[in-house]
């Protein structure tokens, strides 16, 4: 069910990127591409953060309180509201003046919609995650619906992001009314539960937003630096490696609560003593599967992007953007990192080290800013692959060296380390073949499962958990 929610979350709006870049001038899409990755940076304090942070006091309580949503709701409002205001005000100077105030205004609008995420926390703390993939499939269909009609019309981005907008304020309503017997829409001030969720959420928004910097720096640098067209093969190339975060965050959905409750039974509860060894040994292995999984399962799919960037850009978005296939290699390689990141920062988040999380994102990101200015001056849109490939490489092994998250980090890439070197050996006998031919596509994928077969990245053992937890094979 997390899977499918992230692919209503993910895959539409990559078909919907697919269909821009077919649909408009290339300039129009570069603008696009801009405006997804500035407002991104801005997300993380309405979405990322808060959200989270609502998960995790729901699930950390023992009957989750609707007083808490209520406070949610109203401090994400307060936030949204903020978010909106400077992304719209501080467009022009980032953007070298190329985005008009009245679109970067109704692309803000996204921002101050959004606020059925917090009866999305709502459900994932309580595991009920079909109406999680009813918010998300309502969503996902309404935009792309709307984003055919406006564009056949020949309305402009404008409308494109308005019809967005409209598209989460729809699934708010209706969600608020499907649910309004048990939990009445209210937007409340509650100095208390603010105090709460601030206290979690200010670390968590640094964290993001150096996450997205991170992500995003680039694509915002290129548009001021090398112009709208750059900027739209680097944002395609990036949308088709984002959607490989699609399994993380779709395992997430679910195990994130789950990591979070082993971590307070640790601790003990109801004032009796806890069996530490247990709930250290049961987190420790939700971690090791969780990191194994993901990498087991995108494994393939890096590979053939890195051996055929080219084929796969012209193919999804047509002839003039296979000159991005180079992008999409490099990036593949962050796919590999964002599914041990993802892992990282839930876990550490989950264990309450988000301070040394956000603080050492936030180093990197910095760094990432830096490298980018100076590698997109020198190579353009390359440069910016390769500047944020290398900051995210850096922040993962700099928490694997850090006293309080080293030895949750070193649990994560311990258990990413067979499948990537499963990943390495399809690589290598791809580029052996000839890079971007058909031959480099079938030896790299026959490689990759040969070494996953023989590092053991999947045992008979898993395959049992897999079918029991699936529910597979049992008698009824």
């Amino acid at each position: 069910m997390g899977l499918l929610v992230q692919a209503a979350d993910k895959i539409l709006p990559v078909v919907i990127v697919l269909y821009l870049a077919r649909a408009i001038d290339p300039e129009s899409f570069g603008v696009y591409s801009f405006l997804v990755a500035y407002l991104a940076l801005f997300q993380v304090a309405v979405e990322y953060s808060l959200d989270a942070v609502l998960v995790r006091v729901l699930s950390q309580q023992s009957e989750p309180s609707p007083a808490t949503l209520h406070a949610g709701l109203g401090l994400k409002l307060l936030m949204s509201l903020a978010a909106a205001a400077v992304a719209t005000l501080c467009v022009g100077p980032l953007s070298g003046g190329r985005v008009p105030l009245d679109l970067a205004a109704c692309a803000s609008l996204g921002l101050l919609t959004g606020l059925g995420g917090a009866y999305r926390s709502w459900f994932r703390s309580n595991l009920e995650i079909p109406p999680v993939l009813a918010l998300a499939s309502a969503r996902a269909l309404l935009l792309a619906v709307g984003v055919v009609v406006v564009v056949q019309a020949g309305a402009g981005l404008r409308a494109v992001f308005l019809v967005m907008a409209a598209a989460n304020l729809v699934v708010f309503a209706g969600v608020a009314l499907a649910v309004s017997r048990e939990l009445k829409p209210r937007f409340v001030f509650d100095r208390e539960q603010w105090g709460l969720l601030l206290r979690g959420a200010v670390p968590l928004f640094f964290n993001g937003f150096a996450i997205m910097l991170g992500l995003k720096a680039g694509q915002v640098l290129l548009l001021s630096m090398r112009g709208p067209v750059e900027t739209g093969l680097l944002g395609a190339a990036s949308r088709v490696a984002e959607a490989f975060s699609l399994l993380p965050e779709a395992l997430m959905i679910t195990v994130y609560p789950l990591m979070a409750s082993l971590h307070i039974k640790r601790d003990g509860m109801g004032g009796q003593p806890a069996d530490t060894r247990l709930a250290d040994t049961r987190l420790a292995e939700t971690v090791e599967k969780s990191t194994r999984y993901l990498l087991l399962a995108i494994a393939v799919p890096v590979t053939v992007c890195m051996v055929a960037g080219d084929l796969i850009m012209g193919l999804l978005f047509g002839a003039g953007y296979a000159e991005a296939g180079p992008a999409l290699s490099l990036l593949a390689v962050m796919a590999l990192l964002s599914a041990t990141g993802t892992v990282v920062t839930y876990l550490l988040v989950s264990v309450h080290a988000e301070k040394t999380l956000y603080r050492n994102t936030m180093v990197f990101a910095l760094l990432n800013v830096v490298l980018s200015y100076f590698l997109i001056t020198r190579a353009g849109y390359m440069g910016a692959a390769v500047a944020m490939i290398a900051s995210s490489a850096m922040s993962q092994v700099s928490l694997a060296l850090l006293p309080p998250t080293r030895a949750y980090t070193r649990l994560c890439l311990a258990a990413a380390l067979r499948p990537a070197l499963a990943v390495a050996c399809g690589v290598a006998a791809g580029l052996l073949a000839g890079y971007g031919s058909l031959a480099a596509v079938a030896w790299s994928v026959g490689a990759c499962l040969l070494a996953l077969l023989a590092l053991r990245v999947l045992t008979a053992e898993d395959i049992a958990f897999i079918r029991s937890s699936l529910g597979w094979g049992q008698k009824s």
